[in-house]
């Protein structure tokens, strides 16, 4: 019964107002996902660009696709819209109308998909993340290249190591030709590939929030205290594992929400769309429709 409801022609009007600000709603929803999660993830990305590319352009290409998509299919439901008011007898209107509406919820319903799909890329990212840093820890003062890419990660992400910051007192970094090979104390923690096991971090591993010396070295700047506490205190506690993790774990859970408040949103866009179909035949069945093909009827047999 509730599909019987006439609607008089300013009715009718009201009607596709609403269902133009639901496909606004919509539009916006891809909009503000694409931004949230570009500025949120921008930093991070611009940085794991030089480690992985491959799976960095996959995230920002599912979610543009989708983004796309969603624009697509939402400024295709305004043309609709015009025609379902302007020509309501229109043959085909049923089955395209019905058309546009399964494919938004397939859009919709895509969403979700791509939500999985980013969530799984970024994880397979996170685990491919620790392993590459690790290697490039170990490579750290043989390779430039990578010593420009954990300098630059850990000062502008402000974090230390992969998992923690003993990891550059865990993994092997420091030749022996570094060292002063004659120290009672180098020898005690030299290895027998070649490398050593010092309590020393990089300088980028200095926290920028500490009003004091930074301790990244005690082994050269206190030498009777580098057991101590004060080289930890004044390093960035955060790993840059999770500091990575952060942003792209909001970027998800952005995406997530946003694509189910669209298919939410989609439900409520077949309720209103099927009203206004049926409430244009309606009008038309009872004569009261002065439609842009009914003003040239009227021309026409004058």
């Amino acid at each position: 019964m509730a599909w019987q409801v006439r609607f008089t022609r300013d009715g009718r009007q009201r009607l596709a107002g609403v269902l133009r600000a639901l496909l606004i709603a919509q539009l916006a929803i891809s909009l503000v996902m694409v931004i949230f999660c570009y500025n949120v993830t921008v930093k991070v990305m611009s940085l794991l660009k030089n480690i992985h590319k491959v799976t960095v352009m996959l995230f920002y290409a599912l979610l543009l696709l989708h983004a796309y998509c969603m624009k697509l299919h939402y400024t295709s439901g305004f043309r609709l819209i015009s025609w379902l008011l302007r020509c309501p007898h229109w043959p085909r209107a049923a089955p395209v109308t019905r058309l546009w509406l399964i494919s938004g919820c397939l859009v919709a319903l895509n969403g979700l998909l791509v939500h999985a799909a980013c969530k799984s890329t970024l994880k397979a990212l996170m685990k491919e993340l620790s392993s590459s840093l690790r290697i490039g820890i170990s490579h750290y003062l043989s390779e430039p290249t990578w010593k420009r890419i954990m300098d630059t990660m850990q000062v502008e992400l402000n974090c230390c190591g992969v998992e923690s910051p003993s990891d550059w007192h865990e993994i092997p970094w420091i030749n022996m030709d570094f060292l002063n090979e004659d120290s009672e104390l180098v020898m005690k923690l030299s290895g027998t590939d070649g490398k050593a096991l010092p309590p020393v971090s990089p300088y980028s591993c200095c926290s920028p929030h500490v009003l004091a010396a930074c301790c990244h070295d005690p082994l050269q700047q206190f030498e009777d205290s580098w057991w101590g506490s004060a080289a930890g205190a004044t390093l960035s506690a955060r790993s840059c594992r999770d500091a990575v993790g952060a942003p792209l774990a909001r970027a998800a859970l952005a995406i997530h929400t946003l694509s189910a408040l669209a298919l939410v949103l989609q439900l409520v866009v077949v309720m209103v769309t099927q009203l206004v179909v049926r409430s244009a035949l309606q009008a038309v069945a009872r004569g009261d429709w002065t439609g842009h093909h009914d003003r040239e009827s009227v021309r026409d047999r004058e």
